[in-house]
């Protein structure tokens, strides 16, 4: 995503990319929708993860980031 089409808000940490939600499914294949949201700009990283009810956020490391 090269231009910021005003749809997302900005990433509060680089202020370049764009947060964007992610969805996923559970253990019974039930849709969980934006269980976590990413920074669009690749050197930033920055994510924010909801897990068993709790908030969290951090940078993602090299070992993960794919």
């Amino acid at each position: 995503m090269s231009e910021n089409c005003g749809c997302y808000p900005k990433c509060q940490k680089c202020g370049t990319g764009d947060l964007v939600p992610l969805s996923d499914f559970s253990n019974n294949a039930v849709s969980i929708r934006y269980k976590a949201w990413a920074c669009t700009n690749k050197e930033c990283r920055f994510f924010i993860v909801l897990r068993g009810g709790d908030v969290y956020y951090g940078q993602a490391t090299a070992e993960s980031a794919r």
